[in-house]
């Protein structure tokens, strides 16, 4: 599966299976100022970052969990993957559109995180559940087109191909 479909992925996985981002502590602070980079390095970081949450989820696909609530797991880890990728330094251009994919991708959490836990044994309230969340998918997918576009856009101006994680297509 090519992961231009990657957000496309996490939403049908949200729909068909029913069960926030995980942030690992971060190292302690030893009070010195962040280190400052140049636009060319944090392009550089950036691109690896992605590159390395893509091939990540590129594995992940590989041995898909056999259990619905994992998948459910897998969606919110690939969401705070991305949500983690730094963007300090990046041309204004490029963290904005950053930031617009970011904020949908919370959005997604958000109604990942309000999704019922199904019970096997009461299919009619995972259909319910089903109902109730597919206008908001739909609504978010809606929203997720053109900011995915624009990142692609903003992407391929700065050298960086996004369309693994803008299915802007």
């Amino acid at each position: 599966m090519k992961l231009i479909h990657t957000l496309p992925l996490i939403i049908a996985t949200a729909c068909l299976t029913f069960s926030g981002c995980d942030k690992k502590p971060g190292t302690a602070d030893s009070g010195s100022a962040p280190k400052v980079v140049d636009e060319k390095t944090a392009i550089a970081n950036f691109k690896t970052d992605v590159e390395g949450v893509t091939k990540w989820i590129e594995e992940k696909q590989k041995t898909p969990p056999a259990d619905p609530a994992a998948g459910m797991a897998m969606a919110s880890e690939v969401i705070a993957k991305f949500q983690a990728i730094k963007t300090d330094g990046l041309p204004a251009d490029l963290k904005a559109a950053w930031g617009d994919m970011s904020a949908l991708m919370s959005e997604m959490g958000t109604i990942f995180k309000s999704m019922p836990t199904a019970k096997p044994d009461k299919p009619e309230d995972a259909m319910k559940a089903m109902g109730e969340i597919m206008p908001k998918m739909m609504a978010l997918q809606a929203k997720v087109e053109p900011a995915a576009k624009k990142l692609e856009e903003v992407g391929k101006k700065h050298g960086l191909d996004m369309s693994k994680v803008a299915p802007g297509k």
